[in-house]
Formats: C-alpha cells, sequence, structure tokens
C-alpha cells in the first residue's frame, strides 16, 4: 500500500472516532440567520455569540447549532441561571 493510501485510511479512521478523537479547542464562525449574520466564538469551554438572546440568556439558536454540528467535540454550552 503507498503513502497516500495509508494515510486515506488514517484520516477516514480519525473521522470514524472523531468523538474520542477530536476535540475543538476555540474558534469562531459567521452564522447567516434569517434576520441577521452572526458571530459565533467558543474558546475552551466558553460560548459567545453577538445576538440579543445570548446577552440575555447565555444560550441561542446559533450557539445550539454549533453544538449540534460539533458534536462531543466541544463542552455543551449552559443557560445562565438568573
Amino acid at each position: 500500500m503507498d503513502a497516500i493510501a495509508s494515510r486515506i485510511i488514517k484520516a477516514r479512521q480519525y473521522a470514524a472516532e472523531r468523538d474520542q478523537r477530536i476535540h475543538v479547542n476555540s474558534f469562531e464562525v459567521k452564522i447567516d440567520g434569517d434576520n441577521a449574520n452572526h458571530q459565533v466564538s467558543y474558546n475552551r469551554g466558553v460560548w459567545g455569540c453577538d445576538c440579543e438572546e445570548f446577552v440575555r440568556r447565555g444560550l441561542c439558536a446559533h450557539v445550539m447549532a454549533m453544538e449540534e454540528i460539533l458534536g462531543d467535540a466541544v463542552q455543551p454550552a449552559m443557560m445562565a441561571i438568573a
């Protein structure tokens, strides 16, 4: 087996085992919302979003969407307790 083929096999293994192998430390993304675009950030377990809902409650649909996409690679966002 050549080097490229073995790398493809290893990449597929990592992708298949992503919940155990992949851990996101930080990122920032733009989400194109229905009414406006929003910046969602994550840094070592701390979530952020520039939308009003996140500012008020500490959780929003934008953050929840990223949690759904990334699965166990990130720590879950928690709703702020008032």
